[in-house]
């Protein structure tokens, strides 16, 4: 079977997942939709050779799934919304159908797998020595084409850091008997 086939069954099974999660009336089984989701996305990765990319996504996925449930265990609820009429129910599966159908002259409309179009690559082969004087042409993008994205993306690790860290020192602080 060829790799377009998996990939397009295991995308299905990440849309199909998500709506799963989405409908759950349990908050700990919606979580565990939501991860398995990732997980098939791990999978995609690693369908496509990008082992790096689908081992980050694994260890990320895991460790999340994991606190959001020990979260949910700390708050000794089970949250479940309150059921909502079926008809309500036919609508939204009706409107995702209908969404998918309209999408697929998108699909069809790319070009065929392992194809690419290279027009803004082939810049980037053409003309990263000699405007950038990188030999590495993946660093010549990083450090000087995509410059302020990278630096974007540094910022966002950053703060996101810096706000695990006052949550676990307040949390510390307030578990210690110390006034905040």
């Amino acid at each position: 079977m060829p790799i377009e086939t998996w990939l397009y069954c295991i995308i299905g099974f990440m849309i199909l997942g998500s709506i799963v999660a989405l409908e759950l009336s349990d908050l700990l089984s919606a979580v565990v939709s939501i991860g398995m989701v990732g997980l098939g996305l791990a999978i995609c990765f690693l369908l496509l050779q990008a082992p790096d990319l689908a081992l980050v996504q694994f260890v990320i996925e895991i460790l999340s799934v994991i606190i959001l449930i020990v979260m949910l265990r700390a708050t000794n609820q089970r949250w479940e919304k309150e059921k909502e009429p079926r008809s309500l129910s036919i609508v939204k599966v009706t409107f995702v159908a209908l969404a998918m159908i309209g999408a697929l002259p998108l699909f069809l409309g790319l070009p065929p797998f392992g194809h690419p179009l290279l027009e803004v690559s082939s810049y980037y082969f053409a003309e990263g020595l000699q405007e950038t004087g990188s030999p590495n042409l993946l660093t010549a993008i990083i450090l000087d084409y995509r410059v302020y994205d990278t630096l974007g993306e540094a910022i966002v690790i950053f703060v996101s850091v810096i706000g695990v860290m006052t949550i676990f020192r307040r949390r510390k602080k307030g578990g210690s008997g110390h006034g905040q």
